[in-house]
């Protein structure tokens, strides 16, 4: 019994911020990958270096009635997903894991399983769902499909600071900013396909919430999207990444100029998918 599943990451939130009294996020999942081999072993060994994932493995099989497994299943994760920088590798992992065992034990995909279960272990990401979601990603209360993933491209800059999500989320931060003004244009924007609304949202999200994480290279990205005509920056409300919304292709030699405010950070591309 062994089943390979591949499952995307996601470039920070395109927006998150506080609607009404709930705290919401949306994203979308780009190129980068995390592949979860599920495999029957009698002594496994390796899951136990994922803890995560071992827990979503023990706590959906209790549920399943399934038990009698947990003792003989391991798992094997490979990724290209930074860890630790606000790209959902945790959530990629677990869903990897979670489609796994669907296809090992004949399940149906169930939106309110895998919320009930990723939250258990960690607030989570709205990648979980395979079309575009606004939702409560600490309680899971509230979620609202608004429509299909749709590509665009990130010039991603990548810093070297790690966070851990949990105890990120655990310490005492500034309220999240109301973002209620720009729901109409956010969803317009997605229903219309158009980069340069969904842009202007997560822009506005980016500078909103500012004061709950700084970033040192704000200014700088800011500059360099005006300069490289880009429509707008993304970035991680829980990481330590910023990226550039843009479409054509990137003049590289713009950034040679701000080398010396961009050290210690990668630069490279990314791109949205259509489909999680």
């Amino acid at each position: 019994m062994e089943v390979i599943v591949k499952y995307p990451g996601s470039f920070g939130e395109i927006v998150q911020g506080k609607v009404g009294d709930i705290d919401i996020l949306c994203s979308c999942p780009i190129n980068m990958y995390t592949e979860v081999k599920i495999f029957e072993t009698n002594k496994p060994k390796l899951r136990y270096n994922y803890s995560k994932s071992s827990m979503l493995i023990e706590n959906l099989l209790k549920e399943w009635r399934e038990e009698r497994y947990i003792s003989n299943l391991d798992i094997e994760i490979k990724s290209n997903i930074p860890t630790g920088k606000g790209f959902a590798s945790s959530t990629a992992d677990l869903c990897g894991v979670y489609h796994g065992l669907l296809k090992l034990f004949n399940k149906k995909y169930n939106a309110d399983e895998i919320i009930k279960h990723c939250i258990q272990i960690e607030p989570t990401d709205s990648i979980i769902f395979n079309k575009m979601t606004l939702f409560d990603y600490k309680r899971g209360l509230y979620r609202e499909t608004i429509g299909e993933y749709f590509q665009f491209n990130i010039l991603v800059f990548e810093g070297e600071k790690q966070v851990d999500t949990l105890q990120f989320n655990k310490t005492p931060l500034p309220p999240l900013s109301n973002i209620e003004d720009l729901m109409p244009i956010f969803k317009k924007g997605v229903e219309e396909r158009d980069t340069k609304k969904i842009a202007y949202c997560s822009t506005e999200s980016i500078k909103r919430n500012n004061e709950r994480l700084k970033y040192e290279i704000l200014e700088t990205i800011l500059k360099i999207k005006d300069e490289i005509n880009g429509h707008g920056i993304i970035g991680a409300h829980s990481g330590d990444a910023l990226g550039i919304i843009y479409e054509g292709e990137v003049d590289f030699k713009v950034l040679e100029k701000y080398k010396s405010c961009l050290k210690g950070y990668k630069t490279y591309k990314v791109r949205t998918i259509k489909n999680s």
